[in-house]
């Protein structure tokens, strides 16, 4: 059966996490503010759970309509039937999200409207009264308001797919997974060349690379946590068959080239436990090395350089300049022909010191970084 279906990304990434969608379940995908919109089949949505790198939260749509009051959002909701996807036995939760400032109601009021109509609705349709438990729900339910829009959907994920089951070092400024899985699609990095990052902090960026180049989906490492597991329609036994077939196209015998250092041996640590968890520490060079002075331990030259300099937030103007201007220069003495990628805060500043080192900017998208704006930058050598 065919599901209308839609998955959350990063704001300013729709487009790449729409590409990969359509790559793993065959199917067009179209991009929306901070979603995308496609159709799935149990099967692909079990596969998309396990494969996908850039997405975060994977959904049925149950309903999309215009509402303009609490009104309407119960409506809408009530004449979903839910017994489809939830047992008489489980628990549910609604998670709301209000994104109209001229709505005069809350998220909480929505998600509260959205609850009366779940259990209204599936009391008429199968006699019982469904459970709500806030804190550990079965199954969970999605309710967005934007513009005067209702999106409602089942969550089959859980848990955001960008919490990677290989983080058990925490660096303060970690890059979302999610983000460094997409800078690499954008670079247009492929398995055989070399790639560099030389502030890896705690090893997202080679670590995803990594995983892309050995083919590991993400997702296995927390198949088991998958809230389609709760979910009444899905078949246990198509899950594990799903799942086996994702294991079997990991490529562990191909050797990647893919190099990550930083000046601070603590983040190397914890980047090489990183590594260890994810599976990938054979497949990945890490090493405490200077950004400063990489003619000193950079032996071959890059093709691609990818990664998450500092935003400077804490360090001024003025340093942070004299730091992307340093650290350019030295990238550029070491490897002039290579495609540089980076995500910043201050786009202006970094591309004013790209040029300076020898660089062009050829690509800049803004994306949104949790509260935060940031910039992917690409550039080449001039």
């Amino acid at each position: 059966m065919k599901f209308e279906c839609f998955a959350t990304t990063v704001m300013g990434l729709e487009d790449v996490a729409a590409e990969e969608c359509e790559e793993i379940i065959g199917a067009e995908a179209k991009p929306d503010v901070g979603k995308i919109f496609f159709q799935a089949d149990e099967r692909q949505i079990i596969r998309l759970n396990l494969a996908s790198r850039t997405l975060h939260r994977i959904f049925i749509t149950l309903a999309r309509t215009r509402a303009e009051s609490l009104e309407d959002v119960y409506e809408a909701a009530r004449e979903v039937d839910y017994t489809m996807f939830i047992g008489a036995g489980q628990s549910f939760a609604v998670k709301g999200e209000r994104h109209s400032k001229d709505k005069p109601f809350t998220s909480m009021d929505m998600a509260a409207s959205v609850g009366r109509a779940v259990i209204e609705s599936f009391r008429e349709r199968a006699g019982v009264r469904l459970k709500v438990n806030l804190d550990q729900p079965d199954v969970q339910l999605y309710a967005l308001i934007r513009d005067s829009e209702l999106l409602l959907g089942l969550n089959t994920t859980g848990k955001s797919l960008h919490r990677r089951f290989y983080r058990v070092f925490h660096h303060r400024a970690a890059l979302q997974p999610s983000i460094a899985a997409s800078m690499i699609r954008l670079s247009g990095w492929r398995r055989e060349e070399l790639l560099l990052d030389p502030m890896c902090g705690s090893g997202t960026i080679p670590i995803e690379a990594a995983l892309i180049a050995l083919r590991i989906p993400p997702g296995i490492g927390r198949a088991s946590e998958l809230a389609l597991h709760k979910l009444k329609f899905i078949d246990e036994a198509e899950a594990r068959e799903v799942l086996e077939e994702v294991e079997s196209e990991v490529d562990l015998q191909f050797s990647p080239r893919i190099v990550g250092a930083d000046a601070s041996p603590k983040s190397i640590e914890g980047a090489l436990a990183n590594a260890e968890k994810a599976g990938v520490l054979r497949a990945i060079r890490l090493r405490v090395g200077d950004v400063f002075k990489l003619r000193e331990w950079v032996s071959e030259a890059p093709d691609h350089v990818i990664m998450n300099p500092p935003y400077g937030i804490r360090m001024g103007i003025r340093k942070i300049r004299e730091f992307y201007e340093k650290a350019c220069r030295s990238i550029h003495e070491v490897s002039p022909e290579a495609k540089l990628t980076a995500i910043v805060s201050k786009p202006t500043i970094f591309g004013r010191a790209l040029e300076a080192a020898g660089y062009q900017v050829t690509a800049k998208r803004q994306i949104m970084y949790g509260r935060l704006n940031a910039f992917i930058i690409m550039a080449t050598s001039r």
